[in-house]
């Protein structure tokens, strides 16, 4: 169960980049696309933490982060929309030059 957790995390981490940059790339405001990033990710990890803890029956998890227990989702909404902000000052520091 700790893979299918990470592996939702990083799924949700890369779809969330990718919006925001095709986001950017349209409309040429990077707060609209950090805005969508963060919006699709509170959407997507809220949801997977309704899912996990309903339909799954998951309490928490093991190793690094055993002591967020099923809030691992909610834990991890600042730090993706963080790195999708980086993200997305790398992107338009490359579209400039």
């Amino acid at each position: 169960m700790n893979l299918s957790i990470y592996f939702f995390i990083i799924t949700t981490f890369l779809i969330s980049t990718a919006s925001s940059i095709w986001f950017y790339k349209k409309k040429e405001n990077k707060w609209s696309a950090l805005f969508l990033a963060f919006c699709i990710n509170v959407i997507l990890l809220c949801g997977a933490t309704i899912v996990y803890s309903k339909v799954f029956h998951v309490k928490g998890t093991g190793g690094l982060f055993a002591s967020l227990g099923i809030l691992i989702f909610a834990f991890f909404i600042p730090v993706i929309t963080c790195i999708n902000h980086y993200t997305l000052a790398l992107w338009k520091r490359k579209a400039n030059y």
